[in-house]
């Protein structure tokens, strides 16, 4: 009997995520239409992360994204939102996820936001990454 592994590589493409960086500045500079970036991040090794990107992407629009970094980090495309729907949105999807999903101590998730306003100009993966991954304080 032969056994096939199946391995999934659950890390999206860079070039996905330069292109959704693109997609954020062009619709802000030719559209008018403000996006938010969101960085989520879990501690290594969170078994309940994988489950909680996955329910994130079942859970929003079909014009919002989700581009897998590492296991443990995600960044999130809300696309025509400002930074006050966005938080919204986010705190919604995370309640019903922890209420479908129910474990002994609330999951614990890291989610930092950049809201990108028409006229901010072109933005580099490296801008957006610092802000959503750097040493600033945490957005719930």
């Amino acid at each position: 009997m032969v056994e096939a592994h199946m391995t999934r590589d659950r890390n999206d493409d860079p070039r996905k995520l330069s292109a959704m960086i693109a997609r954020v500045s062009d619709l802000a500079a030719t559209h008018a239409v403000s996006s938010v970036v969101v960085g989520v991040a879990a501690e290594e090794g969170d078994l309940l992360f994988p489950d909680y990107l996955a329910y994130l992407e079942s859970a929003l629009r079909v014009e919002d994204q989700i581009f897998r970094m590492t296991r443990e980090r995600a960044v999130l495309y809300l696309a025509d939102v400002n930074a006050a729907a966005a938080a919204e949105v986010l705190v919604r999807i995370f309640a019903d996820f922890c209420e479908e999903f129910p474990t002994m101590e609330a999951p614990e998730f890291e989610q930092r936001m950049i809201e990108v306003k028409p006229g901010i100009g072109e933005l580099s993966v490296k801008d957006v990454l610092t802000s959503v991954f750097g040493s600033r304080e945490r957005v719930h």
